[in-house]
């Protein structure tokens, strides 16, 4: 019971403080965000180590901070779309820097850099395009990030009761042993439920819209999760760090909006592509 109370009171923190944070404007919403990206990298570089994969932290971390940064200013129209190929240097400097770290295994160490980007780095910064989106003329927004995450949480949420209350049959046991399909669908229905509604408090989307979205938190959610426990089973641990009391590390906390985030980016994408 204390672990549950834990686990609320840190919950309840972690999610005033982000949701305060997009609240509070664009450049509160880029901080915030930039220091989840570092906190992510930080924590995945300190299990790699327990893998025996050495990754340079600091030219990881503030490379990684620099792709954030272009991809946040381009989505915000600060500076132009062209500016997206300054990723491409930023990424070739920190692999010439591997070069110099005199390791070992330099191949599995640059295999962890690039792993890092695509992971953590890439997912969190096109979180800057819900926040600037084409339905809002690309002016900062708080309603469609909000409500993604709302989706996000309902659905953990819904998952972990139903499936304490009703949790039989293991949904992908090698991995999570812990998890259910009645889990899985519990949060389905609390997701879809507050999809339906969300037409009504974020109007720039629509009803269809929603739902889609609520689907793919579902689904991206439960895999995003997955995949993170196995990279915890790869490296021999159970939580990704310390820092969140009750949840574990960071990584712990963002495992499902690493998938979720890309994929409702496509979507809204192809959809005024289309």
């Amino acid at each position: 019971m204390n672990n549950f109370f834990q686990r609320l009171f840190t919950g309840i923190a972690y999610i005033g403080l982000l949701a305060g944070s997009i609240i509070a404007g664009r450049f509160y919403f880029a901080a915030a965000f930039l220091l989840i990206t570092v906190l992510s990298i930080n924590e995945f570089i300190q299990m790699a180590a327990k893998a025996n994969i050495k990754i340079s932290k600091y030219t990881n971390i503030i490379g990684n901070s620099l792709i954030f940064l272009i991809l946040f200013f381009c989505a915000a129209n600060f500076i132009d779309s062209s500016f997206l190929s300054l990723i491409i240097p930023v990424v070739l400097l920190i692999f010439i820097a591997e070069l110099y770290s005199n390791r070992e295994y330099q191949l599995t160490s640059l295999t962890g850099v690039v792993f890092t980007s695509v992971y953590i780095t890439l997912p969190l910064s096109l979180s800057a395009f819900l926040a600037f989106p084409f339905e809002n003329n690309h002016t900062y927004t708080h309603s469609i990030l909000i409500g993604l995450l709302s989706l996000i949480w309902i659905n953990d949420t819904g998952a972990y009761v139903t499936g304490m209350l009703f949790g039989r049959h293991r949904l992908f046991e090698r991995l999570s042993p812990k998890k259910s399909w009645e889990g899985a669908v519990g949060g389905t229905i609390f997701t879809l439920a507050l999809g339906l509604l969300l037409h009504r408090l974020a109007p720039l989307l629509s009803f269809t819209d929603w739902v889609i979205l609520s689907i793919m938190v579902s689904v991206f959610g439960v895999f995003g999760d997955l995949y993170e426990s196995l990279i915890k089973r790869c490296v021999g641990v159970k939580d990704s760090g310390n820092l969140l009391p009750g949840h574990g590390g960071m990584l712990d906390r963002i495992d499902s909006l690493l998938f979720i985030v890309p994929a409702s980016v496509t979507y809204l994408m192809l959809k005024h592509a289309l």
